[in-house]
């Protein structure tokens, strides 16, 4: 329980108007039922710094939070005695258009920030989960969340090129540039991607952008066997056709978008999703190239474009979240892409033997899968070890992204790191000694 001289003297720092208080406010920022004792909602950096300096100085543990849909990610908190929100945190600080950089503040989500940068005909090339839920530039960042054209783009490291973060103590620190180019060393705001606010909590940051493609096209195409369209994924990867998204979606999960989005594709075999995004003489000619190469594997089938073919994408980018509101579990692999269909076969295997149901969008140009798992705990814990010994036999690796707390007790939430676990254990205690920034969650 804070006393109440520190919560007057948070309260000092934001106003009583940006901070929350009571239980039953508090109840929408906790993260697996462990409530915060308070919330604040910071509206300059310089806030967020006299916040970490006064939970420096009082060992006060921080949940850094942008818009909440990253909450599920991780083990429970150790402790939780601030949500910070950098939600008022969501100005542009500077568009340099003609250059193809910005710089923003991370409390801005990324909807309202590509919106902005749509009306210069350009874009961030980033297309993760939750957008439409108000994902924020910031979450994304901490998290290293992609989409479907991490194919086409890379993630946020590629075009992540300046930061500021608030660290454990309060210092305000700036790493990076305004430009691309940029001198030689080491690239510390890269160290921040995907550290889910263990090692400071990110505030700004600046990109490269790329222009708005001017047309897109979809091929959606079935194939007869499994091993008829991982042929067909290598073939494409092979050959000059420059490919936006790839994505091997299993009968369970095409059958289900193919109803959502009226789909006149076979709904019962292995699909491959194609997606072009360039000048429309480029797209047509490609797609054209795409279904002359799939037809050689035994593949059938149809291009979609305009509102059907945004909403297709909305959906696969939101798989399973925005598909499924009941209790599942999400998981991501990480393997060889030449490995994706003994993951595949896998999860056929186990759903068969212990009556789970799995939906999964495999990543095919990178060997990311998307796996969401339906059915009883019991059944669902004995298929994830299964699936985690699976992936770890063949030299990847998977983590769960979204669970119930009862499903987080029975399998590890991050799997093994390795060797490379005890590097990371010196970088968090390098950054936060005091072990104050999501405590638990991740590296401790």
């Amino acid at each position: 329980m804070l006393k109440k001289n520190i919560i007057n003297n948070l309260l000092r720092i934001v106003g009583e108007k940006n901070a929350l208080t009571e239980e039953a406010e508090l109840k929408s920022f906790s993260v697996d039922d462990v409530l915060p004792e308070i919330v604040l909602f910071p509206n300059e950096v310089e806030q967020v710094s006299e916040i970490m300096k006064l939970a420096s100085k009082e060992s006060l543990s921080v949940l850094p939070w942008g818009s909440g849909t990253k909450s599920a990610l991780g083990n429970k908190p150790d402790r939780a005695d601030i949500v910070l929100s950098t939600k008022n945190l969501d100005r542009i600080v500077e568009h340099g258009a003609s250059d193809l950089v910005t710089t923003t503040q991370c409390g801005i989500t990324l909807k309202k920030f590509q919106s902005i940068l749509n009306k210069e005909n350009q874009f961030l090339a980033l297309d993760p989960p939750h957008v439409g839920r108000k994902a924020t530039v910031g979450g994304i960042i901490a998290a290293n969340d992609s989409g479907p054209e991490r194919l086409r783009y890379g993630t946020a490291r590629e075009f992540l090129i300046g930061l500021k973060v608030v660290s454990a103590d309060g210092t305000i620190f700036k790493g990076g540039s305004k430009v691309v180019k940029n001198v030689a060393g080491y690239d510390l705001p890269k160290l921040y991607v995907g550290s889910l606010g263990t090692l400071g909590i990110i505030v700004e940051a600046t990109f490269r952008l790329y222009p708005v493609p001017e047309y897109s096209e979809t091929y959606l195409v079935s194939f007869p066997t499994l091993e008829d369209a991982h042929g067909a994924v290598m073939t494409l990867l092979n050959s000059d056709i420059v490919i936006t998204s790839l994505e091997i979606l299993n009968p369970e999960l095409i059958s289900s978008l193919a109803k959502r989005n009226d789909l006149d594709i076979k709904d019962d075999q292995y699909t491959l999703a194609i997606g072009i995004k360039n000048v429309e003489k480029a797209v047509k000619d490609q797609v054209s190239t795409v279904k002359t190469l799939c037809d050689q594997n035994g593949g059938k089938g149809k291009v979609i474009s305009g509102v059907q073919e945004e909403k297709f994408w909305d959906d696969i980018r939101d798989f399973p979240w925005k598909l499924f509101k009941t209790t599942r579990v999400v998981c991501k692999a990480s393997v060889l892409l030449t490995q994706i269909p003994q993951v595949l076969e896998t999860l056929k295997r186990l759903s068969d033997e212990n009556g789970i149901k799995t939906y999964i969008s495999a990543r095919a140009g990178n060997g990311i899968l998307i796996i969401s798992i339906k059915g009883e705990p019991s059944s669902m814990i004995e298929s994830l070890n299964s699936l985690r010994a699976f992936v770890s036999s063949i030299g990847g690796h998977l983590i769960i992204q979204e669970a119930p707390c009862e499903i987080k007790a029975g399998v590890s939430v991050w799997g093994d790191f390795g060797s490379g676990l005890g590097i990371m254990k010196k970088i968090k205690f390098n950054f936060d000694p005091d072990n104050l920034l999501n405590p638990g969650r991740f590296i401790t």
